[in-house]
């Protein structure tokens, strides 16, 4: 980092190994839609992280943030899917979910390990037809060598390469001390919480400078270079995350004063308040609702800059855009803290535009449920000329081959430990501590619960309450496990399970965010 907060970053280019086509006389020609308009459309992904659909005011929600630039984009002739479910609960999942097409159970990258996709992307795909590629992300993680970056020409990104102890003078010095998230530590907790004000604020505060310095404008900066410097003659795909609305939220930082009152347990990171009993209920939600919400127009408001320079090129009229998050965030709903543990609505329906050229042929507004799995099916049938879905949501052509059934649109609600392992073997007893499969049909839903085999069922749908349906007795259960799940003995458990075992994850020396969550 510089001394005027700016870093002198550089796009970062794949190596040869890892392209599939390579550059000069191997690359392939940019082929022509099927009904001959010439030059596919552009596709861009714009990914709102941790962005739920109860909180966007235009979206029905009564005390909902505003998105002005979504609203005016929106406005151009978009599709509003009014039941879009994310497929897990957390970052590294979901996005290898959009980007392949596949349930996590199918592509089983849940955790941290480094390596190529378990599969062709959808990134991959578009640029073997020639498609100019670039990621754009304030999330580190979609950089951090998991495969999620696999296919992009090119990277942007503030942060490539930043240890957890690199990146804020607490994780330096404290490094990954175990007393903190000792049995003892959590029982002192317990019994005195204010304790844990001293140490969560100052840690607060350093993770918060590093959240506006991630941040900030660059992006947008380097997008529209992107822009001007790509070849004019080929399509292109952009895919971009912003992390406004991930916590921390800097507006909580408060006074002084606030760190010996009440109000500092807005600061209190998702580890004690999972971790230690009578913790949850101690936090200021309508202050850490409030911020959320400014971060959620803040995200919008980067919007608008992205579409204000696709305009400015005269690409606009040209392009798909596809609007989404990878997940929610949960504020004490069914005992979930932010994202990353539990199944409920809260972390699982997200948001979800997609808007086309003026031409194309597409439905103001889609009731059906769908996943998020299908956008690449819609950004395939989209770059081969045909309608990229349908008034229900289907896609002309499918991406993978196979394709999701759409019988019962389902997600995973991976347990806490899968991303963060200081919660292994932490409340157990916690329905949101076990992975779990969320269905969801008409205005019903259903989970099903891998670690205990108990299913639970909201015939209304799930309302937000803070507490869950009480699991079925045990014929209905069986009747839902075979009905919905399609479970018919043990073994057909694995197939939610993948192998049937967790791949571990590559040391936390190589990765970001410990306090955002994920230790």
């Amino acid at each position: 980092m510089t001394k005027t907060g700016r870093s002198p970053y550089r796009p970062i280019r794949l190596s040869p190994a890892a392209r599939i086509v390579p550059r000069g006389g191997g690359r392939a020609t940019v082929a022509a839609n099927s009904e001959g308009r010439g030059r596919p459309p552009n596709l861009v992904t714009v990914v709102l992280d941790c962005v739920r659909a109860a909180s966007i005011a235009s979206l029905g929600a009564p005390e909902g943030a505003p998105t002005p630039e979504l609203d005016r984009l929106a406005a151009r002739g978009a599709t509003v899917f009014t039941r879009a479910v994310a497929p897990g609960n957390w970052t590294v999942p979901s996005h290898m979910s959009i980007m392949t097409g596949t349930y996590p159970w199918v592509h089983r990258r849940r955790t941290f390990v480094r390596g190529d996709p378990p599969m062709e992307t959808i990134a991959m795909w578009l640029r073997k037809r020639g498609y100019s590629t670039g990621m754009f992300t304030e999330e580190a993680h979609l950089t951090g060598g998991y495969g999620l970056e696999a296919g992009y020409d090119d990277l942007f990104s503030r942060r490539i390469g930043t240890s957890d102890e690199q990146r804020t003078s607490v994780n330096r010095t404290l490094g990954h001390a175990k007393f903190f998230y000792s049995d003892s530590f959590r029982r002192l907790l317990e019994g005195v919480p204010p304790l844990a004000l001293p140490f969560t604020t100052l840690n607060f505060a350093a993770e918060a400078a590093y959240k506006r310095d991630v941040c900030g404008e660059y992006l947008l900066d380097d997008w529209s270079k992107w822009l001007a410097t790509r070849p004019s003659d080929r399509p292109f795909h952009a895919f971009f995350n912003f992390v406004d609305a991930h916590e921390p939220y800097p507006e909580l930082a408060g006074s002084f004063l606030d760190r010996f009152t009440g109000r500092a347990y807005a600061q209190i990171p998702r580890f004690y308040l999972l971790a230690v009993p009578g913790m949850l209920e101690r936090m200021p939600w309508n202050r850490v609702r409030a911020a959320y919400q400014h971060a959620i127009t803040e995200a919008d408001r980067k919007v608008g800059r992205l579409v204000a320079a696709l305009a400015s090129a005269g690409e606009l009229d040209r392009t798909w855009i596809f609007v989404t998050s990878d997940h929610g965030q949960s504020f004490g709903e069914g005992s979930n803290v932010y994202h990353g543990c539990g199944a409920t609505d809260s972390v699982l329906r997200v948001p979800l535009w997609a808007i086309g050229p003026p031409d194309a042929e597409a439905p103001k507004r889609v009731d059906r449920w769908v996943t998020l799995c299908d956008i690449p099916s819609w950004m395939k049938s989209a770059a081969l000329g045909r309608p990229a879905f349908d008034a229900e949501g289907r896609p002309s052509i499918p991406f993978p081959i196979s394709p999701p059934d759409r019988t019962f649109i389902l997600a995973e609600g991976g347990p806490a430990s899968d991303p963060n392992r200081s919660l292994l073997g932490i409340r157990t007893d916690a329905p949101w501590n076990r992975r779990q499969i969320a269905a969801f049909r008409g205005p019903e839903k259903w989970t099903l619960d891998l670690g205990t085999g108990e299913v639970r069922h909201w015939p209304e749908g799930d309302q937000g309450s803070p507490t869950l349906p009480e699991p079925l007795g045990a014929h209905a259960a069986i009747e839902a496990k075979h009905a919905v799940f399609g479970i018919f003995g043990k073994d057909d458990v694995t197939r939610y399970a993948g192998d049937g075992r967790e791949l571990e994850r590559d040391s936390l020396d190589d990765v970001r965010m410990k306090s955002w969550g994920y230790d």
